[in-house]
């Protein structure tokens, strides 16, 4: 590794959100700390709070760059057809819940201490995905407003997200060890085969 005087801040910044998703990776959000961080990358603890907030900081910039490379698989979807892209994009959705648990689990659970607000940056980041899901069910059904395909958008990213929470917890067993991906066929067909009115 390089001496500390040879990392800028964006390299020290690089170097701790990397730490912390192969902490989480290893050994959950549970155990992480600042100092854990900082012994991982050979920097003091003191040193990472002058590039971060605080855990939560570290935390929520970890999982801006695991929400980019999420979003980035799910809007490459080679069909050009809405539902198809839809279910691509479940489909992703739910094998990173199933095969990068700790680091999904990290996006979609993490509580804010002492119950702080959420950031705005970090809401956008959110957000650009339920912008996404909202945009291809604006195709399937053009007749429908603004509002309620908002609501449509959170609905059905919910459902979306329960599959992939149950997948994630190996609790499929409970609704009969039904295939993850299959209950994510049938939600989609019937929910916008009733969405575009068909």
């Amino acid at each position: 590794m390089a001496r500390r005087n040879q990392h800028s801040r964006e390299e020290l910044q690089a170097l701790a959100i990397q730490a912390v998703r192969d902490l989480v990776a290893e050994h959950g959000l549970e155990k992480l700390s600042v100092r854990k961080v900082a012994e991982r990358i050979g920097y003091t603890a003191g040193m990472l709070y002058h590039v971060f907030a605080n855990l939560d900081d570290l935390i929520l910039q970890a999982n801006a760059d695991t929400l980019a490379q999420l979003l980035a698989a799910m809007i490459d979807c080679p069909s050009p057809a809405p539902r198809e892209q839809l279910q691509h994009m479940a489909q992703v959705y739910v094998s990173m819940a199933r095969d990068e648990t700790a680091l999904w689990k990290m996006v979609f659970m993490h509580q804010m201490q002492n119950a702080a607000a959420v950031p705005g940056w970090y809401l956008e980041k959110t957000a650009t995905l339920f912008r996404e899901v909202e945009a291809r069910m604006d195709q399937l059904a053009q007749q429908q407003d603004t509002a309620q395909i908002h609501l449509a958008a959170r609905t059905l990213w919910g459902s979306v997200h329960g599959i992939a929470l149950l997948a994630a917890d190996d609790k499929l067993v409970v609704a009969g060890d039904v295939d993850a991906q299959a209950m994510i066929e049938s939600l989609l067909q019937h929910y916008l085969n009733s969405w575009a009115g068909e």
